[in-house]
């Protein structure tokens, strides 16, 4: 009986474990589809059950940055795009507005201490799904206004004001360089600049 009890609490214990490290699987098979040319598929709310969103966030960018070191900046680009612009059910939070509020000066923060080789790929990712993720929120709202005439923004918040809330939050950390080098990136895009004006001309850093 002790035995057949120790193997019942060894088989509760490793479901735990696999449950709880369903996020991070989740994204790792999505970026492996991403890499061979698929349509990438990850369940969401599923992983938000496992995990709180901000730690998924956390959990997506360390494995983004992994592969983005090997390389494959537009599979993590495709993946990063997909995860935070993509409608759900009402049940599952806007992942977007936690990324870009919460997780990306956290982010930031942490670049600003690494040494500049490491600095490069991570600040290069992220203008990648920056400039990405607001562009294809922007191209949402467009499309829901013109299809359905729908004014509310799925996506938690609207692209411009996340855009002006970024702009603002570069330019008060004058003294950082992933800050300023983000924002040179961003206000040399021709494209992003013309859909979001506030990053017109040289953000004072």
């Amino acid at each position: 009986m002790k035995d057949l009890a120790d193997l019942q609490s060894s088989l509760s214990a490793g479901a735990q474990i696999a449950w709880q490290d369903h996020p991070r699987q989740a994204i790792r098979d999505a970026l492996a589809m991403a890499r061979s040319g698929k349509g990438p598929m990850i369940d969401i709310e599923r992983c938000i059950k496992v995990t709180p969103p901000s730690k998924f966030l956390q959990l997506l960018w360390s494995e983004l940055i992994i592969s983005a070191s090997l390389g494959e900046m537009e599979a993590c680009r495709r993946i990063a795009t997909f995860v935070l612009t993509m409608p759900r059910s009402s049940n599952t939070p806007p992942l977007l507005p936690t990324f870009m509020h919460i997780v990306l000066p956290s982010l930031i923060s942490t670049i600003d201490r690494q040494h500049p080789p490491e600095q490069t790929v991570n600040v290069e990712l992220l203008v990648t799904i920056v400039s990405s993720v607001l562009m294809a929120a922007m191209h949402l709202e467009w499309a829901l206004r013109s299809v359905s005439g729908e004014h509310r923004f799925v996506l938690g918040q609207p692209s411009a004001a996340m855009a002006r809330r970024l702009a603002t939050d570069l330019r008060a950390r004058k003294y950082s360089h992933t800050s300023g080098t983000i924002a040179q990136r961003l206000t040399s895009s021709q494209s992003f600049v013309a859909n979001f004006p506030v990053f017109m001309g040289e953000l004072v850093m």
